[in-house]
């Protein structure tokens, strides 16, 4: 009960404060024009059956009927009335067929055409909008509605919009005949009318208010739900008592609906009442009692007038009853598909085809320019008037604490934002005159919240089909140097495994470390002019740190690299080295001039390089260097 309640009442809260009635019937006349544009098909098969139910309703309970009836009456031919029997037999027979077949064929298959070419459109657009979308509460909300919502209420429109037009005719048909019989009996037809458009409208905001009433307490519930079937909270679940708290948790939600019904009942109840009353009591009960006075007490229409009133009163009365509620659903599914017509039509700061420049590929060189960032509802700048210059084929190391301005940076050099102010340059034009996918080209990226799909081991390190030997080469080589190699060669499939067992029963589940270097095979695999390595080795052991920043400064010799890290050990190998504090640049110059310096930089290095001594990795040049500023203290 409570489900079918929360599926009934659900409504999308920002888009009904918004919008009004002219504004839902214009998103519903949005989504007709866009199933035209990309399945017509669908949208003339359900106008189709639409008017064949309706017109065969109409014919069967008015016409049909009264042809009978007044045949018997006027002593028509038994011939003429086997005719039309037979006749009308072929007709219907073909509309139940085609009712079949569109229903259980046709709309199966063009829905899922449909709904394919629909999340095709929303996975383009959600792979434009600028990151920070991603951070904002309310476009955030829109966008998840929009995607949950979308099939269904696409198919919801089709349907409804179709039912209301033919819904229209079929009923002016109906109540022409009836006018034609008695013409005051067509002002019953008001009463449906009162019911469903004014005291419905009324029931349908008590139901909205009383679902945003128990928004609170659904969240909650909504939590403990979304929590218990989450594979990362598994382990913690099972190995605490932190099940009791969820639990408490979730009855306390469970209390707070109950209590939102409680308050509502009365209401609610009265109102249902009237609504009921109004669409089906007096129209049926009127209609059927105005009739047979005429017909048994003034005598003024026959016994197949009567008859006829009597079947078009309940044929009609649906129709109304079933219009109004049309009408009712076309508002309802206007709100939602609010969140749709916005995300789709949601123009990008960050725009994906601005400026249209395609980037040189002769050089691989960074000029930040005072540039300042902000998140959205942050107190404090992420990124304070930060200028540097990178230039070609630079190793250059980012360093700093938690929350410092690194991966700001990133994203800012990246584009998945755009600076509050300053500039940015690459290659000596500012970025926003690159084409976005070609600028992003330029880039190979291993990031420290990088993520794995349940894809093939080679699509994970390619991230696209892989088509030809020459690609299955290319992962195998980036493999080696990110030293996950031999691993994955030792599973039944090579790099062919799945990854995660989401849909493969025999898909494998690696460690953090060799998710990571799969991650960072990635980078190897890209044919880029920059490499950017945000954490690369936050999951690996010493040696196999060590072995990564030989492999990297082997393989990337002829690119532009910029290292982030807490460890410090790839700045040993770095041209340059930025330390960040506060979302500005506080130090910066070579290794050895930052240690002489004996700033900050120097103080967090001697502590890590403790850490270096006791454990056992190997003698080069990266562990001397630690050891020795250590043996210098």
């Amino acid at each position: 009960m409570l489900k079918s309640w929360r599926r009934r009442s659900r409504t999308d809260t920002e888009a009904i404060k918004g919008g009004g009635t002219k504004e839902a019937f214009s998103n519903n006349l949005y989504i007709l024009k866009l199933v035209w544009q990309i399945h017509p098909q669908r949208l003339v098969a359900e106008m189709a059956s639409s008017a064949l139910e309706q017109g065969s309703r109409v014919f069967f309970t008015v016409i049909f009927i009264r042809y009978l009836l007044e045949a018997m009456e006027k002593g028509d031919g038994f011939e003429n009335v086997a005719i039309f029997i037979i006749v009308s037999t072929i007709v219907f027979t073909f509309i139940n067929f085609w009712g079949h077949w569109f229903q259980n064929r046709f709309k199966p298959i063009s829905d899922t055409i449909l709904y394919e070419k629909l999340y095709v459109r929303l996975f383009e657009k959600a792979g434009q909008v600028e990151l920070n979308c991603y951070e904002n509460p309310e476009f955030y909300h829109k966008y998840t509605v929009a995607i949950n919502e979308a099939d269904t209420r696409v198919s919801a429109v089709i349907a409804t919009v179709s039912n209301i037009i033919f819904s229209i005719i079929a009923a002016i048909s109906v109540f022409a005949v009836m006018f034609s019989i008695d013409p005051y009996v067509v002002l019953f037809a008001l009463c449906p009318i009162i019911g469903e458009f004014l005291i419905g409208k009324r029931l349908n905001k008590m139901y909205f208010n009383r679902y945003m009433d128990s928004v609170p307490s659904i969240r909650r519930m909504d939590y403990v739900n979304r929590t218990l079937y989450l594979s990362n909270y598994a382990k913690e679940i099972r190995l605490s008592n932190i099940f009791n708290v969820l639990k408490s948790i979730y009855y306390e939600g469970y209390l707070g609906v109950l209590r939102v019904i409680d308050k509502y009942k009365g209401k609610v109840m009265f109102v249902d009442f009237w609504r009921n009353f109004f669409t089906f009591l007096v129209i049926f009960q009127g209609v059927l009692l105005y009739s047979a006075y005429r017909a048994m007490i003034s005598e003024t229409i026959t016994l197949s007038e009567f008859s006829v009133l009597a079947t078009a009163m309940v044929s009609g009365a649906w129709m109304l009853i079933h219009m109004s509620e049309s009408f009712v659903k076309v508002y309802e599914n206007g709100i939602y598909i609010n969140n749709l017509h916005y995300f789709l039509n949601y123009q990008s700061e960050v725009e994906q085809h601005e400026g249209g420049e395609v980037p040189s590929r002769d050089e691989a060189t960074i000029t930040f320019s005072d540039v300042s960032f902000s998140y959205i509802g942050a107190e404090r700048s992420s990124m304070r008037n930060v200028s540097l210059t990178i230039s070609n084929k630079a190793k250059v190391a980012l360093v700093g604490h938690n929350g410092a301005g690194k991966t700001t940076f990133i994203k800012l050099l990246m584009r998945l934002y755009d600076p509050t102010s300053g500039q940015i340059e690459v290659n000596g034009r500012p970025i926003r005159a690159y084409h976005l996918g070609d600028y992003r080209s330029l880039f190979g990226a291993a990031f420290q919240d990088y993520q794995v799909f349940s894809m093939t081991i080679a699509e994970n390190v390619l991230m696209k089909e892989i088509e030809t030997e020459a690609e299955r080469d290319r992962v195998i080589e980036a493999l080696q140097k990110s030293g996950v190699y031999d691993r994955v060669m030792s599973l039944p499939k090579g790099i062919d495994t799945i990854l995660t067992r989401e849909f493969d029963d025999e898909g494998v589940l690696l460690s953090g470390g060799e998710l990571q270097k799969i991650a960072i095979a990635r980078v190897f695999a890209k044919d880029v002019d920059f490499v950017i390595m945000d954490e690369p080795t936050s999951a690996l052991d010493p040696i196999a740190e060590y072995q990564l920043y030989e492999s990297i400064r082997e393989g990337c010799a002829d690119k532009t690299v910029l290292f982030i890290s807490h460890r410090l050990s790839s700045a040993v190998l770095a041209d340059r080295i930025y330390l960040f504090e506060d979302g500005a640049i506080t130090e910066e110059g070579t290794h050895d001039e930052l240690m002489k310096l004996d700033g900050k930089y120097a103080e967090m290095f001697k502590k890590q390089a403790e850490q270096y001594v006791e454990n056992d990795v190997p003698q080069s040049s990266v562990r001397d260097r630690l050891v020795k500023a250590v043996e210098h203290e």
